[in-house]
């Protein structure tokens, strides 16, 4: 987040727009922040910089409100199989068909 700039909260851009940036941002930091308190030490500084850029602050406290409370955003579903499946991508599929010989 340092060093680059959102867009400027008084440009004329909808409402939808500063929106979208206060909820695909705590997306993103939740996916890389693994511990809560490093997630709400980030939020914290991305609600200073979009107030900083002059997002309407009604806006900006609701929506960090609603982000702090995500506890799994957006991680990956925990497996109960014992091993991962495993996939194989191929540009020759009749080479997945096996033969009598190689299935015995």
């Amino acid at each position: 987040m340092e060093g680059r700039q959102f867009i400027n909260g008084k440009s004329h851009h909808p409402q939808t727009t500063f929106k979208s940036n206060l909820f695909g941002e705590p997306i993103r930091l939740r996916r890389l922040n693994q511990r809560k308190d490093d997630y709400l030490s980030s939020l914290n500084r991305l609600k200073e910089k979009a107030i900083s850029a002059k997002f309407p602050l009604n806006m900006t406290n609701d929506m960090i409100a609603l982000a702090s409370n995500w506890e799994d955003r957006l991680r990956p579903p925990k497996c109960d199989k014992k091993e991962d499946p495993q996939v194989l991508t191929t540009s020759f599929p009749h080479l997945l068909i096996l033969t009598q010989k190689e299935k015995s």
